[in-house]
């Protein structure tokens, strides 16, 4: 086998690896971050009885700016900052 030959294969070899290892660094950094986006964190809200607010369950992420609320009846509102839009009605129970 000549010399340059053994340069080619050792080139291609060398690639080869380097894509590999990129490429499962690409998908360790890509698994993380879908773990670690969601930030949602629990609003602490206790109105009571009658009060405005009562039985809501409030979530926010700072970080990305943006809200869930839940209402008593189960529909979803949603916000990216700009105010909360409803995102999904709930079937209406008998």
């Amino acid at each position: 086998m000549k010399l340059s030959n053994i340069g080619v294969v050792l080139g291609i070899a060398a690639a080869t690896i380097g894509l590999a290892a990129q490429a499962g660094d690409h998908r360790k950094a890509a698994k993380d971050h879908r773990q670690g986006a969601s930030g949602m964190q629990a609003v602490a809200v206790l109105p009571q009885a009658g009060e405005p607010g009562h039985g809501w369950q409030y979530f926010t992420d700072a970080r990305h700016a943006r809200a869930v609320v839940i209402s008593p009846n189960g529909d979803y509102y949603y916000s990216r900052g700009h105010g909360l839009q409803l995102v999904y009605k709930s079937a209406p129970t008998a």
